[in-house]
């Protein structure tokens, strides 16, 4: 008798039954699992499928894949299935569910809601050779040439499961999710001869880039000449080693050029601004009358300024409001306003020689590097306004914040060591942490990096759950897929933060003394 596949609707909700051969041959939605296996040696287990499989026989796969039966859960079922194929059996767990819809030989269609599942086994399996004709173990990160090289030998559900997460980050896969100390022990100070480093999984990442970030940044360079904003050469030094164009590529690295060299521009545009706020401006009421009037030139109809950076960031909220809805330009303007604090609380301590407390820190300092501007472009990226009751929803919130966390506290871990007296940037992390708590430098910066670790995985697995907690608020599948549209384009942007803070020349240096 053929196996019956549980069909389901974008939510995973059962929707109704149908044969396995008829689901694949009219290529309907079901259920499904993968699953991946590790050893001690933090190596994953692949199969090679068996010759008689109905498809994709003879391909290098995933430890075990399946469907579960009705009335059965994700977890029985892999444990089940687990059994079956590869003769193992070791606790799971799931880490994240993906929908995927790709054609495979024979004229069928993989089309699942597929739930990936993780665990970790001290023994080999003992395939039944019905199922799998060969496996072995390999470390994740060995895979990139032969995926590269040879992906016809792979299944289409791995390499896309891959294409999802990567395989450097895969490999981290293999320990146990750490969960958030509450007191530091003074061993794990003594973890990394040099701490002021990322999670690995996120260090090692491979980061697109789009292929015209070059011309972004020749585009960029050449349009704050025209303003007169390379008007020094501290200004002409700090462009060349931000490379607004490549950040704006690893950030922004799948839209088109007319939207990358819009983004290029606002980055380096606040690259100058940034010399407003540095630690050679003294004076409070100017730094103020500067900023609000940036503010009302580029968001308000009632000032007309002829300053070089007001001119600027209008021209560029202008270009990209063409392209998006006025609800857009004001959301971007408030965003802008959230700005003024940082810097303005910022000049006061500076010129004070103090440090601020722990009351009300976590908001301006998430604020503080205008990352909260950026966020708001990922909306023009993908032609999406959010209406205002999913935008302001507690799921969504709580992806933006751990985006902002995320692009905030690279900056802060990576920036560290580039100055001279880090405590002038008061709200760079590190620094509050070696204030507040009493760190030393080694302790703070892998405190920071432990934090990222976590908000990563938050992140990700809040990313996940979103379809869901937005339907079970009553939001229709229409909404569902425009917010999972705009937070993968979150996830896109806090990563390629991360791989632009990896090569840019600005962060290479090394000036702390201690």
């Amino acid at each position: 008798m053929e196996d019956l596949l549980i069909l389901v609707d974008t939510q995973d909700r059962q929707i109704g039954v149908a044969g396995k051969l008829h689901a694949h041959q009219q290529g309907l939605l079901h259920r499904a699992f993968s699953i991946f296996i590790f050893d001690h040696k933090r190596r994953l287990l692949l199969q090679q499928r068996a010759d008689a499989k109905y498809h994709s026989p003879g391909l290098w796969t995933n430890a075990c894949c399946g469907h579960p039966r009705l009335g059965e859960t994700i977890l029985d079922a892999a444990k089940r299935r687990l059994s079956e194929e590869m003769g193992m059996a070791c606790e799971l767990s799931q880490r994240f569910a993906l929908i995927y819809n790709e054609p495979v030989p024979g004229g069928l269609t993989e089309y699942e809601y597929d739930h990936v599942l993780v665990g970790e086994s001290a023994m080999d399996p003992i395939a039944n050779p019905n199922e799998a004709k060969a496996w072995r173990w390999v470390h994740p990160e060995e895979l990139y040439d032969e995926l590269n090289n040879f992906p016809e030998t792979f299944t289409v559900w791995f390499r896309t499961i891959v294409q999802r997460v990567d395989l450097s980050e895969m490999a981290s896969w293999a320990a146990p999710v750490p969960q958030p100390p509450k007191t530091l022990p003074a061993n794990r100070f003594r973890q990394k001869a040099d701490p002021f480093h990322l999670p690995d999984w996120l260090e090692k990442a491979v980061y697109p880039l789009h292929p015209l970030a070059n011309e972004a940044q020749q585009h960029t360079r050449q349009w704050l000449r025209n303003l007169g904003l390379e008007d020094s050469p501290e200004t002409i030094r700090r462009l060349d080693i931000y490379i607004p164009g490549t950040f704006a590529g690893y950030m922004w690295s799948n839209v088109s050029s007319e939207i990358l060299f819009i983004a290029s521009d606002l980055l380096g545009w606040f690259c100058c601004q940034d010399n407003l706020t540095d630690e050679d401006c003294t004076d409070p009421e100017s730094l103020e009358r500067q900023l609000r009037g940036i503010y009302n030139h580029a968001f308000t109809p009632n000032t007309t300024s002829r300053q070089p950076l007001a001119v600027g960031l209008a021209d560029i909220i202008r270009r990209a409001g063409r392209l998006m809805s006025p609800l857009w330009k004001q959301r971007v303007g408030e965003q802008y306003l959230a700005y003024l604090a940082p810097c303005l609380v910022t000049l006061m301590h500076r010129a004070q020689g103090t440090q601020p407390g722990v009351e009300g820190y976590e908001s301006l300092w998430q604020n503080a590097g205008g990352f909260q501007v950026c966020l708001e472009f990922i909306y023009l990226a993908q032609n999406i306004q959010l209406p205002s009751a999913v935008y302001y929803s507690p799921a969504w919130q709580e992806l933006r914040s751990l985006a902002l966390n995320l692009l905030k506290s690279v900056n802060d871990l990576l920036s560290f060591r580039m100055m001279e007296n880090p405590d002038e940037d008061i709200y760079n992390l590190v620094t509050h942490l070696r204030h507040t708590q009493g760190y030393s430098p080694e302790q703070a910066a892998l405190e920071v990096s432990h934090r990222i670790d976590q908000w990563a995985r938050r992140f990700m697995s809040a990313q996940t759950l979103l379809p869901g907690r937005l339907a079970a608020s009553g939001y229709d599948e229409r909404a569902q897929e425009r917010a999972m549209l705009c937070a993968q384009a979150l996830h896109d942007q806090w990563r390629g933060n991360i791989a632009w803070h990896l090569m840019a020349p600005r962060y290479q240096s090394v000036r702390f003394a201690g």
